[in-house]
């Protein structure tokens, strides 16, 4: 896998498990739940930054790990804000509910957005976003990692069942070597060899 495919594929996984937990998490605090369509939205602008979030195309070291938490930290906090910024704004598929006004306008409806109010914080919406943004922090830093030890492990556990897996031993065929066979020199007769008579 060559650098930039590296690079889509973290940025890929980091920017739909982002935005996918702070939908759940918005939706479990109290919101409306966001538009299907908002969410793929999102989770596409994303793919880029998240993707240089993660290190960019080389796997995490030791020595950056501290260094990198913290980015992620801090650029995950700002995220669960602008998520429920965006979420409460422009809210669920259904936009708003029609109201009939008490106005003299012959009975004319007016729109009035169903999240009204709900762009302000409430604990329970607070509480959601915070769990949603450890989460995300815990499966951004440590996912990768956890993966490929996992493959790692699977890989190990095949390859030892397979190895002591006994199969029959297969006869052979053939010697390892075929003994030389040594002729004994033969003595030339004396009176030459004989044959047919010869034509005339």
């Amino acid at each position: 896998m060559t650098g930039r495919q590296r690079l889509v594929v973290r940025g890929s996984l980091a920017s739909a498990v982002a935005t996918l937990l702070a939908a759940i998490s918005h939706t479990h605090g109290g919101g409306a739940p966001p538009a299907p369509t908002i969410v793929i939205g999102m989770a596409a602008l994303l793919v880029l930054p998240a993707g240089v979030l993660m290190g960019g195309t080389r796997p995490p070291h030791r020595a950056g790990a501290a260094r990198r938490l913290g980015r992620i930290a801090a650029t995950t906090a700002v995220a669960q804000l602008a998520f429920h910024g965006i979420f409460s704004i422009l809210g669920s598929p259904e936009a708003g509910t029609a109201v009939a006004s008490s106005h003299q306008h012959g009975g004319l409806a007016h729109t009035v957005a169903a999240s009204a109010g709900s762009a302000t914080v409430h604990s329970p919406m607070l509480a959601a976003h915070i769990g949603a943004a450890i989460a995300t922090v815990a499966i951004l830093a440590y996912g990768e990692g956890v993966l490929l030890r996992g493959w790692d492990w699977v890989r190990a556990s095949l390859r030892a069942l397979v190895s002591t897996r006994t199969f029959p031993d297969v006869p052979r065929v053939l010697a390892n070597r075929v003994p030389r066979i040594r002729l004994a020199p033969v003595a030339a007769p004396a009176t030459g060899v004989r044959g047919p008579p010869a034509l005339s």
